[in-house]
């Protein structure tokens, strides 16, 4: 079989395994990172599976670009800005300290492992991952600040962490390496990382608009579009010799931006569906790796090193990633406001349970993982690259060690240190749905006086008095909304069963022959879109 066919079928088998653990997952509600791990190191023992490589070059370039993008894409701006300082402390100040600390520490611990190779692992496991902490988190909401400070470290210590993880393996594949050098060369990649990243994305963003003024609006075509935008400002900054890392992030920040402003509704949803399901594949894919390669790393290292030194280091790099971020976050916390008194007065107070919460919640994740397999299999001089084994091993022991040891702890911690959710969110979402609610039914009253017939008048009063009803409902007391949630939940009901018995009957007449597929799709599209609306009902309901 030739191997490219081979290739796509281990592909195939991957993304079918996914789908198989995320169903698994959902049903006994285990967090999904650990499944996709767990069924990945059950499917390394299946033919085919047992000794799966990937080209570091190409699985850098797939993963990476995309999982960026969408980080800073999703990144809450306003929130992000908020709360800059301390994320800015956090993903750089902390990166280096990790880098640093970890490089040295696992130098001394492990001899073998050179320095620049433990350098290369520091800055691996030096980002967290956001998904991870969602994932752990997801049914107990953390205080805005804090969500707000780990999405916004994520987004940044990603970028900060494989920059550092560029020159390290760089350095470890020449063997040459300079401080000054290194200095002077990350200010210019960094700033023509975002430079090319930000270019890319205008760029593209003036394509996607052109092309909608000349009607060319296809969804298809604009998510298209979207798609191919982490990796062209990626390409871009590589072929200019500059931070492609970088360059996705300022991508993802611009695009987001952008997107909310320009396009239309059909193909932003459309645009979603689609990121949902890459994201889905490619987040998934990455954790499942992991597992079917962690078995191959550790048969290959208990060569030369026992299982029980292999688990001292698995270990001894957890608590040393663990203990170098609580004792971080500390005097990055409270240090900044006793040298600022503008720090002072603009910031809120510090809660200390909160802050220790943020230290304890330094998950990892894809990123990491995928920083890992991307570690060139050979140096410049053709040696194999040194301690790459131990350092994906070790690589993927911290996740896993974050995530069950932290991770799993994250409910019980926060309701151990009595944190909860401030409800920022819930109020900005009622004072919003309030306001547009009435903005509309303003703008429906102003249309009438320009109607001449008594029905449309009706009808455009009818619509006019729905937004004042949901504007009432938002503003409502507790006590109200529940009565008033009470009723649209049985209205929602009444119309999911109208639209069952639809959909049974178009089958039913599909199945009798009276009608054809075309005629089928055409009433099904519209079923579909009255269910969509009344499940978009409950879930306002819900918010």
């Amino acid at each position: 079989m030739p191997p490219a066919i081979h290739t796509i079928e281990i592909v195939l088998a991957l993304i079918l395994a996914l789908a198989i653990i995320a169903a698994i997952a959902r049903l006994t509600r285990v967090p999904a990172p650990l499944a996709f791990i767990a069924g990945g190191v059950v499917l390394s023992f299946l033919p085919g599976l047992e000794n799966v490589h990937l080209d570091p070059d190409v699985f850098f370039l797939l993963f990476i670009p995309p999982l960026l993008y969408s980080d800073g894409w999703l990144i809450p701006k306003r929130d992000f800005l908020d709360v800059m300082r301390p994320v800015l402390l956090l993903a750089f100040g902390l990166v280096l300290a990790t880098v640093v600390i970890v490089g040295y520490a696992m130098h001394a611990l492990i001899p073998a492992l050179p320095l620049v190779a433990a350098f290369a692992l520091g800055a691996i496991v030096s980002p967290t991952d956001a998904v991870a902490v969602a994932a752990m988190t997801a049914r107990l909401p953390l205080p805005g600040r804090i969500t707000s400070i780990l999405n916004g470290e994520s987004l940044i210590n990603d970028a900060s962490g494989l920059v550092a993880f560029k020159f390290a393996v760089a350095a470890a594949a020449t063997g040459t390496f300079s401080l000054l050098a290194a200095e002077g060369e990350l200010v210019w990649v960094a700033i023509g990382g975002l430079a090319a990243g930000l270019g890319a994305a205008w760029a593209i963003g003036l394509i996607r608009v052109g092309l909608k003024r000349v009607c060319v609006d296809d969804p298809t075509i604009q998510t298209v579009l979207s798609l191919l935008s982490p990796f062209a400002a990626y390409l871009l900054a590589e072929r200019f010799g500059v931070s492609g890392i970088l360059a996705v992030v300022a991508a993802g920040v611009y695009g987001g931006w952008h997107d909310a402003r320009t396009l239309s509704a059909t193909t932003r949803q459309h645009a979603w569906e689609v990121w949902s399901m890459v994201l889905f594949v490619f987040n998934g894919l990455v954790f499942v790796l992991l597992g079917v390669t962690l078995p191959n790393a550790i048969v290959a290292l208990v060569r030369t090193e026992s299982p029980a030194m292999l688990a001292l280091y698995a270990v001894a790099l957890w608590a040393l990633v663990t203990i170098v971020r609580i004792v971080w976050v500390y005097p990055g916390t409270y240090l900044p406001p006793l040298l600022s008194k503008r720090i002072r007065e603009t910031e809120p107070r510090r809660n200390p349970r909160g802050v220790f919460l943020i230290g304890w919640a330094g998950l990892r994740g894809s990123v990491t993982m995928a920083a890992a397999l991307s570690i060139p299999v050979t140096t410049a001089a053709g040696a194999p690259f040194p301690g790459r084994d131990l350092v994906i091993f070790l690589a993927a022991t911290t996740i896993v060690l974050t995530l069950v040891v932290n991770g799993l702890t994250l409910p019980w911690m926060i309701r151990r240190l009595g944190l909860r959710a401030d409800g920022r969110v819930e109020r900005e979402m009622r004072a919003a749905e309030i306001a547009i609610a009435q903005a509309a039914a303003l703008a429906l009253e102003g249309e009438m006086r320009k109607l001449e017939r008594n029905d449309e008048e009706i009808e455009a009063g009818r619509l006019a008095s729905e937004y004042h009803a949901r504007a009432a409902r938002h503003a409502a007391n507790a006590e109200r909304r529940a009565e008033l949630d009470r009723v649209q939940s049985l209205r929602k009901r009444l119309s999911l069963v109208a639209i069952d018995a639809e959909r049974r009957e178009l089958t039913a007449m599909l199945d009798a022959g009276l009608i054809n597929d075309e005629t089928m799709r055409a009433i099904e599209s519209r079923i579909d879109h009255a269910e969509l609306l009344a499940s978009d009902a409950g879930r306002e309901l819900r918010g």
